[in-house]
């Protein structure tokens, strides 16, 4: 099969497009003919040999972490050839490949209806989004919600599920095209963050600020966003994409004291690996708004063999929504 191997870390040119054995299957997993594997940062972040202690994989590496295909290999388990899934996996899960080997407990079951190229560019932003709105802020129709990057995976997930929610969405993007695709997904506002957005998140919320904020930047940003942020707001935390930053989150945090201001922490696989039928749930009931047609995932797509063009993309900030490598094999 083809599949895409990191066999030493450095710059996209490290992706390395060649023919590799089928993957062998262990006890309780199936193989899956992969339709679409989406990319995400800690692909790249594994590839430029950057992550924590204790996290970077062993070389060689097949990146990819999600994704959706047909079952063809059951191994014994109780699903069918030819079954529909789409899956979550852990570092290692290796889908930007042919073929990838997934736990048969952890995928997801889709209708023979799911459009298969759609449902792969969900797991990792639409559980992101669903869990943040659903279980973590417990969103209340009719509050406002901020998003920042609002035309990225993740939030572009956030707009439409806060909008069926019946949340009034603002986003925050730094230029001017994402901010109109942000409002052609539905936001009620969308801002230019480069810009004084504080100000004019105050003058929209006619100076009562916003209920909900979704961070994927952190740094220091948490001093705008408790600056926004109404009285019993929530701060949801899920990325820290310009760093930890310099600001004392304790002493920030006591100068909004009377707001009593909650501040968490989201990290996907925190769920996954301690409670994952609560993702599971999640996940259907996802796909069950895809079906329906409440929910439309924004993406684009290059041949798996286009992986290095992919990153470049990804870490360019050229990317709306999601970007999906489609493997070749019929």
């Amino acid at each position: 099969m083809k599949a895409v191997v990191l066999t030493q870390t450095g710059g996209s040119d490290k992706l390395e497009y060649k023919d590799i054995p089928k993957p062998e299957l262990k006890a309780g997993q199936v193989l899956v003919q992969m339709k679409a594997a989406p990319i995400n940062f800690i692909d790249t972040m594994i590839r430029e040999g950057k992550m924590p202690p204790g996290m970077m994989p062993e070389l060689p590496f097949i990146p990819g972490v999600e994704g959706s295909g047909i079952v063809v290999d059951s191994n014994g388990s109780d699903l069918k050839v030819g079954q529909k899934v789409a899956f979550l996996g852990p570092i290692g899960a290796s889908t930007y490949a042919d073929y990838a080997p997934v736990d048969a407990s952890t995928l997801f079951l889709l209708s023979d209806s799911t459009d298969l190229v759609k449902a792969g560019a969900m797991p990792v932003t639409y559980f992101t989004a669903y869990h943040m709105l659903h279980n973590v802020v417990r969103a209340e129709e009719g509050k406002f919600a901020l998003i920042y990057a609002g035309s990225g995976g993740v939030g572009t997930a956030l707009i439409q599920l806060a909008k069926l929610a019946g949340l009034k969405v603002i986003t925050l993007d730094r230029r001017d095209e994402k901010v109109e695709q942000s409002l052609n997904l539905g936001a009620d506002y969308a801002l230019n963050s480069t810009q004084d957005w504080v100000e004019q998140v105050k003058a929209i919320t006619e100076g009562q600020g916003v209920d909900y904020i979704f961070n994927p930047v952190a740094g220091d940003t948490i001093v705008q966003d408790l600056d926004v942020l109404a009285t019993l707001g929530h701060v949801v935390i899920f990325g820290l994409l310009a760093g930890v930053g310099e600001t004392n989150l304790q002493a920030e945090a006591v100068k909004h004291f009377t707001k009593a201001p909650t501040i968490t922490y989201s990290e996907i696989y925190a769920t996954f690996f301690s409670n994952f039928p609560l993702v599971k749930k999640c996940m259907e009931e996802i796909y069950s708004l895809l079906d329906e047609g409440k929910i439309d995932p924004v993406f684009s797509q290059l041949p798996l063999n286009q992986a290095a063009e992919a990153h470049d993309r990804l870490e360019g900030g050229k990317v709306l929504g999601k970007l999906l490598l489609t493997p070749a094999t019929e």
